[in-house]
C-alpha cells in the first residue's frame, strides 16, 4: 500500500488484527527487516509495517532529516487516524520514533530500540567506515548519520507517552547513550537485552515479537485442551514446519523469473503463515524459522530447474497432508490446514504446465 505523506510516497504493509502496531526499520534497510516477526505479531495486532523515506518502495529524496520522517510518522497517523499506536522503531526507527512522539500524542506506546542522540555515540569505528561509504556513494542516507541526530536531554523530557528504550549489551551504540536516553525520558523503562548487538534482537522473529507483547501486555495463548507431551512435540513440529515453508516461499519468490510463479510463491507463502497460527494457538511456543530450506531450495531453483525442483516442493506439501492425517481427530482446525496443503502441491505442479 502507499500513502501520500509531505509530498512523499510512503510504502506499508498492513495485516493483522487489534490495537495498531507501527513498524519502523534502521537506516539503509526496509520494512523487510521485521518479516520474522509479522506472523506472530499479526494475531495480536494490527501491524503497520513501514518504509520510511529514502528507503525501500518509498521515494528517493535528495536530502534526508529525521525530523522530516518524525513528520511523515505523524502524517501517516493523522490521515489514518490512528491512535493509541504501539510504535517499535529499530535505530533510525528509533530516533524516529522519538522525535515523532515529541510531535503527537497519537502514540500509546513507544519501544525505542538502540536510539541514539548524537552521531558521536555511534561506535567511532562504525563512523569512520559510514565516512568511506559517503565519499564513494554519496548516499543522503549515510550523510544523515555523519551529522544527525542531534536530540537534547530536554527534548526528551517533553515526552510524555509511556516509552521503554532497548538496546543490546553488545550493541553499536554507546551503553551510556541508551541509559541516557532512558533517564531523560519521563518515566522510562529501560532493557538492556543480554548478548544481542545491534541488529539481532530486531531480525529475531520470536525475541522481538516476545519483546512487544511482553511490554504491550498481551500474552501469547495457552495450549487448549490436555495435550500430552507426544500430541506437544507433533504440533510443535508441525508448526516449525510450516514457519520454514513460509520463509523457503518468499526466499523461493524472490529468485523465481516467471512472474505467475512469484505471484503463487507469495500466496503461499501467506498460507503457510495462516498455518503457523493454527498450531500456534495449541502450542502456544514462539519458534524461530530454520533458513536450511530456504537457501537450499532457491540454490535448486537456480541450479537444476524448475521442472525437477517444482515436483519436489509439492511431494514435500502431499507428505505433510498425510502426517496431519493423525492428528485432525483431536485437533479439527487441522483439518483444514492439511486439505491446503494438498491444494499447495496441486498449486506447485500447475505451474509446469
Amino acid at each position: 500500500m502507499r500513502i501520500n505523506v509531505n509530498g512523499i510516497d510512503m510504502y506499508y504493509e498492513k495485516c493483522g488484527v487489534g490495537r495498531p502496531l507501527i513498524l519502523v526499520h534502521g537506516n539503509g534497510a526496509d520494512h523487510n527487516e521485521f518479516k520474522n516477526s509479522i506472523w506472530l505479531l499479526r494475531r495480536n495486532f494490527t501491524v503497520y509495517n513501514v518504509d520510511s523515506r529514502c528507503h525501500g518502495l518509498s521515494s528517493k529524496v535528495d536530502e534526508l532529516h529525521y525530523t522530516d520522517m518524525a513528520d511523515d510518522m505523524v502524517a501517516f497517523m493523522e490521515q489514518l487516524d490512528l491512535r493509541d499506536v504501539v510504535y517499535f522503531g529499530h535505530s533510525d526507527g528509533a530516533i524516529i520514533g522519538l522525535l515523532t512522539a515529541m510531535r503527537t500524542d497519537r502514540i500509546g506506546l513507544l519501544l525505542a530500540g538502540s536510539a541514539n542522540m548524537t552521531p558521536q555515540a555511534v561506535a567511532s569505528w562504525l563512523r569512520g567506515g559510514i565516512k568511506v561509504m559517503h565519499t564513494v556513494t554519496k548516499d543522503p542516507k549515510l550523510l544523515m548519520m555523519l551529522k544527525e541526530p542531534n536530540i537534547t536531554a530536554e527534548e526528551l523530557a517533553t515526552i510524555k507517552t509511556p516509552t521503554v528504550v532497548i538496546a543490546g549489551s553488545k550493541d553499536i551504540i554507546k551503553e551510556e547513550e541508551t541509559r541516557a536516553i532512558a533517564e531523560a525520558v519521563p518515566g522510562a523503562k529501560l532493557r538492556i537485552l543480554e548478548g544481542e548487538g545491534h541488529i539481532s534482537y530486531a531480525v529475531n522473529g520470536s525475541r522481538l515479537a516476545d519483546i512487544i507483547m511482553e511490554e504491550a501486555g498481551v500474552k501469547a495463548p495457552a495450549a487448549e485442551g490436555n495435550i500430552t507431551s507426544a500430541q506437544m512435540e507433533i504440533l510443535k513440529n508441525a508448526q516449525q514446519g510450516e514457519i520454514d515453508a513460509v520463509l523457503m516461499y518468499e526466499k523461493l519468490a524472490a529468485v523465481v523469473k516467471d512472474p505467475k510463479d512469484k505471484a503463487a510463491f507469495e500466496r503461499l507463502a501467506g498460507d503457510e503463515a495462516r498455518h503457523a497460527d493454527v498450531f500456534f494457538k495449541y502450542t502456544g511456543a514462539t519458534i524461530k524459522a530454520n533458513p536450511a530450506k530456504s537457501i537450499l531450495v532457491p540454490m535448486l531453483y537456480r541450479t537444476i530447474g524448475r521442472e525437477k525442483v517444482y515436483p519436489i516442493i509439492a511431494k514435500a506439501e502431499y507428505e505433510a497432508a498425510e502426517k496431519y492425517k493423525g492428528i485432525i481427530a483431536d485437533f479439527p482446525e487441522v483439518k483444514a490446514v492439511m486439505n491446503d496443503e494438498t491444494h499447495h502441491g496441486d498449486a506447485v505442479l500447475g505451474l509446469l504446465k
